[in-house]
């Protein structure tokens, strides 16, 4: 559907040392020396051993294409006609592979919340549709040898705790869900499109890169307050990469703190917490196209925060929002992780980089999940 593939993407073809011509021995170590102190002096963001991954030949976001009044991109059927993952597909084997390597000291960090959490810890109707699962326990008994217990969930609403937002959460209302797909084809029956079931087969797995807002805010003397409307600009993610010398590769998941989950946490009492959760005035990454621009070209697979909406809220009607870009990019969006650990770690090591898993749950034509994600490092 969209044009414009101006630039060709680099693939990883074996170099033919047949062909090279020999170096002398003081030659080769010249250069050596040269190459290294010019690496050096310049940022470790644009390592020359960064892994070099092939992937889907997408156009450059300027390139997409814009096919309506509101000059948006839509960018759909660049994969395939009937893709279901966006950009999760910037994830491949090569991408994966390369992400191992950050496993160093086999420490692992649980990303997601204990599922009451937050509405069990709110008062009942802290929002209008979601709230946390009621569980049911069954125990069967037969004396002296059988104990046995099994176990339900009633009410559970997967997008109430730690979660992603899948490919149906929020559709296009000119063009429809991503990818093109209309409302009548998302159910929980057969035939179903754009379903979580799609990333749980396909396995969400990479390199997974922490940008502290809170810290890095701190670190450049500017304000920073979960709950003010404050705006997480492109440029200030842009920066914080810098502050770490890290740049984003193809098939990073983004992990953006913002410190929602922290200020929960401490709020001394459930009207402390309810004010919090139920205000629905929240901080968070711009949803404009400097966010979808910076995302998109980046090649970033998916972006979660601990925050409640991820990006400024409320938005702005007629606005483009991060939500928005669900249905018109295929972005995977994931809210209220549990970042805490782990950007306490990234502190005191100084590395903001992880191995990343998540494994949504497998429910045809699910509208979101638990991300059930771990970051090891």
């Amino acid at each position: 559907m969209a044009t414009g593939r101006k630039k060709k993407v680099s693939r990883a073809a074996p170099r033919r040392a047949a062909k090279v011509k020999p170096v002398k021995r003081s030659a080769a170590k010249k250069a050596g020396s040269t190459a290294r102190g010019k690496a050096a002096a310049g940022s470790r963001a644009v390592s020359a051993s960064a892994p070099r991954i092939s992937g889907p030949k997408v156009p450059r976001y300027k390139d997409l294409n814009r096919p309506d009044s509101t000059g948006l991109p839509l960018a759909w059927g660049l994969w395939s006609p009937g893709d279901q993952l966006g950009t999760v597909n910037n994830i491949t084997p090569g991408s994966v592979a390369a992400a191992a390597k950050e496993v160093k000291r086999g420490v692992r960090f649980n990303l997601d919340l204990p599922l009451h959490i937050p509405y069990g810890l709110c008062k009942p109707g802290a929002h209008a549709t979601r709230r946390d699962p009621i569980p049911t326990l069954h125990a069967r008994e037969r004396p002296p040898h059988l104990w046995v217990r099994d176990d339900k969930l009633d009410d559970f609403y997967l997008q109430c705790s730690s979660q992603w937002d899948g490919l149906t959460h929020m559709g296009d209302s000119q063009h429809g869900f991503y990818n093109g797909v209309q409302p009548q084809n998302v159910t929980h029956g057969e035939g179903s499109k754009n379903g979580i079931e799609h990333l749980a087969e396909f396995g969400i797995a990479g390199r997974c890169v922490l940008i502290d807002i809170v810290r890095d805010f701190a670190a450049r003397k500017k304000a920073w307050d979960p709950m003010a409307e404050q705006v997480v600009s492109a440029a200030d993610l842009e920066a914080s990469l810098k502050r770490h010398k890290v740049a984003l590769r193809q098939g990073d998941i983004l992990l953006v703190r913002m410190g929602w989950i922290a200020a929960f946490r401490d709020a001394p009492d459930v009207e402390a917490r309810d004010a919090l959760l139920r205000a629905w005035k929240y901080s968070g990454v711009s949803g404009g196209e400097d966010m979808w621009e910076f995302l998109w070209d980046n090649k970033v697979a998916a972006i979660a925060t601990d925050t409640v909406t991820v990006e400024v809220w409320p938005m702005r009607e007629g606005q483009p929002a991060m939500h928005w870009a669900i249905a018109r990019l295929g972005i995977t969006i994931g809210e209220m992780f549990d970042l805490d650990a782990l950007a306490e770690d990234c502190a005191k090591d100084g590395r903001y980089t992880a191995f990343f898993t998540s494994s949504p749950l497998n429910l045809r034509g699910g509208v979101g999940s638990p991300p059930n994600a771990i970051a090891i490092k």
